[in-house]
């Protein structure tokens, strides 16, 4: 198959991204820890002015937020002390102590009720909000989490950006502190001696007014595409997240002559409270604009920790069925990747547009290869392995992840990818979103759940439309292509249908709230079928009752989404 043409405009602007100039905007935004503080204050400026200079008009806004910033940590086991940081959104301690105890992965994952009352957990991998809750729930009087090569930052949280009377009580209630690879065999030792530990953190959790940089170039219409990010950091955060902002800076000085040209405008959203507030900043964004992001948005790119230093897995990339074709040319186009698979989003990545049904593609787009020897036993221990890539570098989350550790070239090769899906989104007359596809994942995801439901649950009705839906979608594009269909008719009723399929596909509850971040199964909706199997004759009524219920709203929205393209 002949390799399609790349636009010659589209060409030049490729070639005229700088690495140069993305490393000298990435020291400019990196002038210290970034979590709501003057550090922050000044790299937004900093981004602010660039915009500016590049012609784009610039926004400011902020919005009430929960953030949790943490302070001083102490960790003292058998009397010597251990380097350690401690976690937003746990609690400050003055002091707890217990005797040590190491569990392995497998005990972990199976604890029970009093099995660590007590006691201090020494576990392996990152400090995450189920990780600390199992630990917590068996008893134990405080957490402590060996990381990697250096101290790995993380936040302890499954609300959803901030709480609302419903989600202010589902925080931890113990401490927790991370350590070193190195000093977590020393405390394996110690804990299997007997000793006892004893922890005090600090923790400043509070409502702030979180503040959200946007710079727009217009369009001919009042659609508009996104490029997102998050200003906030940990340490430096050269590559988490300096390059992404970088990469909006560089866009729009490269897309700033053409505005008032594109099909559709360009809006790129800053935001902080990603790390310390779990997405604070975006769910805020999306609150403040909900309506006008479900009628003009039609697709969310958003771009987190590119450029690594030995990032050369370009293969995986996020994105939804709807926009994996996008991303496919965006990464053969801009970097020659011919073997993009991809993966399924998962609740993370600012992804707070779901309820919306703003379509998205990317946050990063290169990783590490895969580990090997020693460097694939501590990956393994940081992240429990099985994954096709070696994630974006030992550095990640650490006090290590300064510039030294960005490749300037790979950084423009990820930029020049998000610039080439950015191109396709604003310039082509059929917009690059592919909602056949969509239709064909959730008619998947809708035979996975009736299989398991096995015959307890009828989806026939919602399993009809959908694949009458994927047949009248495919017949929409076909109609397109003979001309019988105008381009902007079908972009329309495109962007319309998925409004309806991301929810589906994507969120468990109100399409105006946000669900918690924690794994969620594809059509989140009916994950209740997975509990059917074992339970008692009382609670597996009550929960057909509800599914059937989930059954009901599935099969209608399916059919008003195939009533928008039939009609």
């Amino acid at each position: 198959m002949a390799k399609r043409q790349i636009p010659v405009e589209l060409a030049k602007l490729l070639d005229a991204v700088d690495p140069d100039r993305l490393m000298r905007t990435v020291e400019g935004i990196c002038t210290g820890e970034r979590l709501t503080n003057e550090a922050e204050a000044r790299a937004l400026n900093f981004m602010a002015q660039e915009f500016e200079r590049a012609g784009c008009r610039v926004g400011w806004e902020t919005h009430p937020a929960y953030i949790s910033t943490p302070g001083r940590a102490r960790l003292e086991v058998g009397g010597r002390a251990f380097e350690c940081v401690t976690h937003p959104m746990t609690p400050a301690t003055k002091g707890v102590s217990g005797p040590l105890r190491f569990l392995s992965r497998s005990e972990a994952s199976g604890l029970g009720p009093d099995a660590l009352r007590g006691a201090v957990a020494l576990v392996e991998g990152l400090a995450t909000e189920a990780a600390v809750r199992r630990l917590q729930e068996a008893g134990a009087a405080a957490a402590v989490f060996i990381t990697g090569r250096s101290i790995h930052e993380m936040i302890v949280s499954r609300v959803w950006g901030s709480p609302t009377p419903a989600t202010m009580n589902d925080y931890v209630s113990i401490p927790a502190v991370s350590v070193s690879l190195g000093d977590g065999a020393e405390l394996r030792r110690l804990a299997a001696e007997g000793a006892a530990a004893g922890i005090e953190t600090e923790v400043d959790t509070r409502w702030v007014d979180l503040p959200i940089l946007t710079a727009d170039i217009p369009g001919e219409s009042d659609d508009f595409v996104m490029v997102t990010s998050h200003i906030d950091s940990w340490w430096l955060g050269a590559m988490d997240n300096a390059s992404g902002n970088a990469c909006g800076v560089e866009i729009a000085r490269l897309l700033a002559p053409f505005a008032g040209k594109l099909r559709r405008g360009l809006r790129i959203v800053n935001w902080s409270g990603h790390s310390h507030g779990r997405y604070a900043g975006s769910t805020a964004y999306c609150d403040a604009h909900f309506e006008e992001l479900r009628r003009y948005c039609v697709l969310n790119i958003n771009a987190d920790c590119l450029g690594g230093c030995g990032a050369t897995v370009m293969t995986e990339a996020p994105s939804l069925a709807a926009t994996h074709g996008l991303a496919e040319r965006a990464l053969r186009e801009a970097a020659g990747v011919e073997n993009y698979e991809g993966h399924r989003y998962s609740r993370s990545c600012d992804m707070s547009f779901w309820g919306v049904g703003v379509p998205a593609v990317f946050s990063q787009v290169s990783e590490q290869p895969p580990a090997t020897g020693a460097s694939a036993d501590a990956f393994k221990a940081l992240f429990g392995g099985g994954t096709k890539s070696g994630g974006y570098g030992w550095w990640w989350h650490t006090k290590d992840d300064t510039v030294e550790h960005l490749d300037p070239e790979f950084l423009a090769r990820d930029v020049r990818v998000f610039l080439d899906a950015v191109w396709h989104a604003v310039t082509d007359e059929v917009l690059p979103l592919d909602a056949a596809a969509e239709a064909r994942d959730l008619e998947r995801g809708l035979r996975v759940w009736a299989e398991k439901a096995a015959g307890a649950l009828d989806l026939s009705a919602a399993l009809e439309r959908s694949a009458r839906l994927v047949r009248a979608l495919e017949a929409l594009d076909a109609t397109v292509e003979r001309g019988a269909c105008t381009a902007h008719s079908r972009n329309c009723t495109v962007t319309d249908v998925l409004r309806i399929l991301i929810p589906l596909g994507y969120i468990e509850g109100s399409i105006f709230s946000h669900d918690p971040a924690a794994g969620a199964p594809y059509v989140p909706m009916l994950r209740g079928v997975d509990e059917l199997q074992g339970a008692d004759p009382h609670f597996r009524q009550c929960l057909l009752t509800a599914l059937r219920r989930r059954v009901n709203e599935l099969t209608w929205e399916l059919g008003e989404a195939l009533a928008l393209v039939e009609d």
